[in-house]
């Protein structure tokens, strides 16, 4: 199950609701600590990973989701379309492919499936 805390955090990283000082939105505004931000936007996914999938998101293969909030859907769009206008790509495909490995739902480990697919495109 969603937690309210999950949303408003992955919200307040594209600059949406209430916004902190260290989200991605804030720092490509700031043009510093993107790749920091960024890590804490991926370990807000991987909680996301959880509460949506289960403790082993990989044990839970062909069980079906309910349906996500908009507010939720749109920020993460929001964080990598931000990414990709400040010519920050890898990081956007990132947000990208963090996103989809959650939406498959058999993922175990958000940020080390998009180490491990950043390792593999060289």
């Amino acid at each position: 199950m969603l937690r309210d805390e999950t949303l408003k955090t992955i919200r307040s990283h594209a600059g949406l609701g209430e916004a902190v000082n260290d989200g991605v939105s804030d720092a490509i505004a700031r043009g510093v600590g993107v790749e920091e931000a960024l890590r804490d936007f991926l370990a807000a996914m991987q909680r996301l990973n959880i509460e949506l999938n289960g403790q082993v998101p990989s044990s839970t293969i062909g069980e079906d989701n309910a349906l996500l909030p908009s507010a939720l859907v749109y920020a993460v769009g929001e964080v990598a379309r931000m990414l990709r206008e400040a010519r920050r790509d890898a990081d956007a495909w990132a947000v990208d492919t963090a996103w989809l490995a959650l939406l498959a739902g058999d993922i175990d480990d958000v940020a080390g499936h998009v180490a491990e697919e950043r390792a593999a495109r060289g």
